[in-house]
């Protein structure tokens, strides 16, 4: 016995679907993804935060006592390119003031740095210990810390119309976590 299902019909004809407006999901939302549609709520609404949240803190909290620009001459940068990670650095600053006002832009901030901290403590600085170069460093931290990210928002945040990150904020991202001394670019152990 064969069984022979035809449906030719048009979408909106069809006896399982009734009007529709926009894409039809047929999977779970993700919290991050959640968290990207409250965030565009959140500035909608003009939902503020008044404060910080508590994971977020960490990162916000400076470790030692290294600045950015010494930690950056440390690991083979030129004038120049600390330069250009300060200007970054301070790019992406502008927006984390910016947006610090609405707790989804802090959860997505937190969790960011925190997979850019993992990320770079798994790849990058074992890289770092076994002396590789510069510029082999940075190579490296695009291929495995700013891509993934990139990836990660354009995904989850596919209909983010607030933070809007790319490439450079996530390296202003990794500039921002090395001035508060949570990204070392040399492998202070061995000096």
């Amino acid at each position: 016995m064969s069984q022979n299902v035809n449906n030719l019909d048009t979408v909106e004809n069809q006896l399982n679907i009734d009007k529709n407006s926009g894409p039809i999901n047929l999977y779970k939302k993700t919290r991050f993804a959640r968290r990207f549609e409250k965030l565009n709520e959140e500035v909608i609404n003009d939902s503020r935060y008044d404060g910080i949240i508590e994971s977020l803190e960490y990162y916000l909290t400076e470790l030692d006592g290294l600045d950015m620009p010494t930690k950056l001459k440390d690991g083979g940068f030129s004038e120049n390119e600390i330069i250009s990670a300060s200007r970054s650095k301070a790019n992406y600053w502008k927006k984390l003031e910016k947006n610090k006002y609405y707790e989804s832009a802090q959860w997505i901030d937190n969790q960011l740095f925190a997979k850019i901290k993992m990320n770079f403590n798994v790849y990058i600085k074992p890289a770092i210990n076994n002396n590789k170069s510069k510029d082999e460093i940075i190579a490296l931290v695009t291929e495995k810390v700013v891509i993934p990210v990139v990836e990660l928002i354009n995904i989850e945040g596919e209909n983010d119309e607030v933070l809007n990150y790319d490439m450079e904020d996530i390296f202003g991202m990794i500039y921002y976590l090395t001035g508060k001394c949570h990204i070392n670019w040399r492998n202070y152990d061995s000096i």
